[in-house]
């Protein structure tokens, strides 16, 4: 079955409308509940049949030929014909053929709408049978009032003749309508005859019909007089309503489609491309470019948790986005989203809940999307829309994000967990998760490596120990989550601080080591020197309030000074970073010998 047929049939299957969708040569591909009903085969039946099974004998050619227009690019009117049943009986028939296109614009295939009126045909001919005999609706009127009405008159009014004849006609007539019958009235008077027009009535029992009048002038009695007939197109006026809507809501089919494949498309190449990044921060721009797409006139940022997981910080935001730093980084608890757990929309700042993390909100309309796995909080996506969108965009946006916030969030939130997940594979290998820092293994590996270039280039390695200085008591004090981030934001420190070709690792609980390839003794102290101040101008600020500083202990040793070992290096560093502490800590310690540096 052709895609689309598929796409059309999941959403006409419990139409009452019979919906036949066929290929291009009139073959049945697929059709709905409303179809089986109206002709009473089973899908077994009739798929892979041709349409014409279902028209009565000699006139298949009408559908053939509008398949055969629909192909071309040509307009099928709606058009009645004679359909037949599975058991041989004929239906009258209203039916309506559209193309079915695919992503790129062409016709793959014929959706027809089939509409039974046989029993409108029945009664049509049953009228028509009436006004041989008998003319329809006849009354005469005269200064206003009836003279004379038929039976059929008076049955379609639903009063008896003589409470007609007794009253006014104009009272019959629905109050919107009765200056256009005033004005037909006397245009007959005056010219002897009006064209048909129609009009609405209201029933002894108060249901509202349709009336179809033609009105001529008369003589009756000696004197001038209108002779009006008129029938009942009630049921006429509904089915034309019913095709119009069911023409509307294909037509709103049609467009869904078309903007349902164009996002489709769109996050196509978005789950394409994310697939083969390995990092988060190669998604940014694939998630920004794919968002404006399916969402034009937003604003927004994407939100990725932090390391130490207390605060979400935007790592990427578009449109006129706030700067304000309160907007963009801010703890998970600040979002109603995330801590419901699904998706929150607020697009009425006076019914719905704000989230603290959107400031200055009365005028914004916004939706929070979690980016969780496995329960577990990976970030966020954040999108507003934007000042500039008319009231039309606003709503148009608003639907299309109810249609997509939980597919997209579940989506994004997968892709994100598989992109972290292998970054902390590849990470973990090598790397400390508290700090970002190297390992352990990793930094002898390259402690080896860099002693070994140092000796054919005939250069050295310094090498410095670090201890956070009291870091027992501060963990008591404020708790071990507080310890973590305090660990985390040393981590960050040195990263920031470093060269390129510098490596810094977590050695162990609180201590560093940092390896400085073509760096001497003495610049070497001075670096730490350097490093040693910048940690005791850290501001440490846990769960938003300021919880002090702290201050490092800095033990150094140098290649070939010291030792030509990993070992020999590493045990000099720690001797002298002991030195410092027994000194008083906060301070930088070297072994001087053959440094001529104290």
């Amino acid at each position: 079955m052709i895609e689309e047929l598929k796409q059309l049939n999941q959403f006409v299957e419990h139409w009452e409308e019979a919906v036949i969708g066929t290929t291009l040569e009139g073959i049945i591909a697929t059709w709905n509940s409303g179809a089986m009903q109206l002709y009473g085969y089973s899908s077994e039946d009739i798929l892979g049949k041709h349409i014409s099974v279902l028209t009565h004998s000699g006139t298949s050619e009408n559908v053939i030929k509008a398949i055969s227009n629909i192909k071309e690019g040509k307009y099928i009117p709606i058009y009645n014909a004679i359909h037949q049943q599975k058991h041989d009986n004929l239906i009258h028939v209203s039916v309506a053929i559209f193309p079915v296109k695919n992503d790129s614009e062409n016709v793959v295939a014929a959706a027809i709408i089939v509409h039974d009126i046989t029993e409108y045909k029945q009664a049509q001919d049953m009228i028509d049978a009436l006004m041989k005999s008998s003319p329809v609706g006849i009354y005469i009127l005269q200064r206003g009032f009836f003279q004379h009405v038929s039976q059929q008159f008076v049955d379609i009014l639903g009063y008896s003749e003589q409470e007609m004849l007794r009253t006014e006609s104009i009272n019959y007539v629905y109050s919107e309508d009765r200056d256009k019958v005033r004005a037909n009235a006397i245009s007959a008077l005056k010219s002897g005859y009006c064209k048909p027009y129609d009009y609405r009535i209201l029933t002894k029992s108060g249901e509202l019909k349709y009336i179809m009048e033609t009105v001529v002038s008369i003589s009756y009695k000696g004197e001038k007089a209108t002779l009006g007939n008129f029938m009942d197109i009630t049921e006429l006026r509904n089915t034309q309503e019913k095709m119009r809507d069911t023409n509307e809501k294909l037509n709103l089919l049609v467009q869904k489609f078309e903007k349902q494949n164009q996002m489709n498309s769109i996050l196509s190449e978005m789950r394409d491309l994310l697939q083969s990044c390995s990092t988060i921060k190669e998604t940014v721009p694939i998630i920004i470019s794919a968002i404006t797409k399916l969402f034009p006139k937003t604003d927004g940022a994407l939100f990725l948790l932090s390391p130490s997981r207390t605060d979400l910080e935007s790592v990427a935001k578009w449109g006129d986005f706030p700067e304000d730093v309160e907007e963009n980084v801010f703890a998970p608890d600040a979002c109603w989203g995330l801590r419901r757990g699904r998706p929150h929309m607020a697009l009425n700042a006076n019914a719905s809940p704000i989230c603290s993390h959107v400031k200055n909100a009365s005028n914004i309309s916004y939706v929070c999307l979690p980016l969780t796995a496995k329960g577990d909080v990976l970030g966020l996506l954040h999108l507003r829309i934007g000042l500039s969108a008319t009231e039309y965009e606003k709503q148009q946006l608003n639907t299309d994000l109810k249609d997509m916030t939980v597919n997209l969030s579940e989506f994004l939130s997968l892709a994100v967990a598989n992109i972290k997940l292998s970054e902390n594979l590849q990470s973990q290998s090598v790397r400390d998760s508290l700090s970002g820092l190297f390992n352990r293994r990793y930094m002898e590996e390259t402690l080896q490596r860099e002693i070994q270039r140092a000796i054919r280039k005939k250069s050295s390695v310094g090498v410095v120990m670090a201890d956070i200085d009291y870091f027992k008591k501060f963990n008591d004090t404020y708790g071990h989550a507080a310890g973590d981030m305090c660990i985390s934001n040393v981590g960050k420190l040195f990263q920031q601080k470093i060269r390129g070709s510098d490596v810094a690792c977590r050695y162990g609980g609180e201590e560093f080591v940092l390896l400085f390839p073509d760096s001497s003794i003495e610049d070497t102290f001075k670096r730490a020197e350097m490093l040693r101040q910048a940690v005791k101008e850290l501001q440490l600020v846990f769960q938003g309030q300021f919880i002090g500083s702290i201050t490092i202990s800095m033990g150094i040793a140098a290649f070939p000074n010291h030792g030509t070992k990993v070992d020999e290096l590493l045990r000099t560093a720690d001797t002298s970073l002991y030195k410092a502490k027994q000194e008083g800590r906060d301070r930088v310690v070297m072994n001087n010998n053959d440094t001529g540096v104290s």
